[in-house]
């Protein structure tokens, strides 16, 4: 019983690492078809389900149907992880598409969710972060009720439902972050922290 007891102890540490590995799974492959449109059109329709289970249980639901160009994407960002359809983390830009698109879901919980996703996808640790950090950054954010920022920006209007803004974000804003992550390797919640500060919501713009 006591050697017992002395593997376990022996063995915890192992344990919680393999428990800070569990990022999530996919569940079913990325079938698409392009649409037409412009000479620079990105966007594809998916042609069956595609989920993200994350590390807690919760799907992530793509449905049939849903149309993907990788927008979500600040592409201030693009030339450190790549473009969405062709970095590793372009299941994850998929699952990231769609809700801020649906905006069924809290911004901030699809953006957090993005990173587990796209660890999930076999993204390394530092870039995973810089992609959290990037849509954090410079991602949609979506809010219910009236915007301050419409009324005083466009007119004396109230707009209803979901209120979207676009942060800008540069490519220089990119390096900025990457190279701090790189220095640091924060915590998702430092990360959070470090944008709040630095980069300002008055650099907002409406898409």
């Amino acid at each position: 019983m006591r050697q017992l007891s002395i593997w376990l102890i022996l063995l915890a540490p192992l344990l919680a690492v393999a428990a800070d590995m569990n990022y999530g799974r996919f569940t079913g492959s990325v079938k698409t078809e392009w649409l037409r449109g412009s000479a620079t059109e990105r966007r594809m329709r998916l042609l069956e389900d595609f989920a993200y289970v994350d590390p807690k249980g919760k799907t992530w639901l793509a449905p049939k149907g849903s149309v993907t160009d990788g927008a979500s994407i600040p592409r201030g960002l693009w030339t450190i992880v790549g473009a969405p359809f062709e970095g590793q983390y372009r299941e994850a830009a998929v699952i990231h598409d769609v809700y801020c698109e649906t905006k069924t879901e809290r911004h901030q919980d699809v953006h957090r969710i993005f990173y587990y996703a796209s660890r999930a996808a076999g993204v390394s640790e530092f870039y995973a972060k810089v992609l959290y950090g990037g849509v954090v950054a410079g991602g949609p954010k979506w809010s219910k009720g009236s915007s301050n920022c419409f009324v005083g920006c466009h007119a004396a209007i109230t707009v209803p439902s979901q209120v979207e803004t676009v942060p800008k974000f540069t490519e220089d804003d990119a390096k900025r972050l990457a190279s701090w992550i790189e220095a640091e390797n924060p915590s998702l919640e430092e990360i959070d922290a470090f944008v709040a500060l630095n980069f300002r919501p008055n650099k907002a713009a409406h898409p």
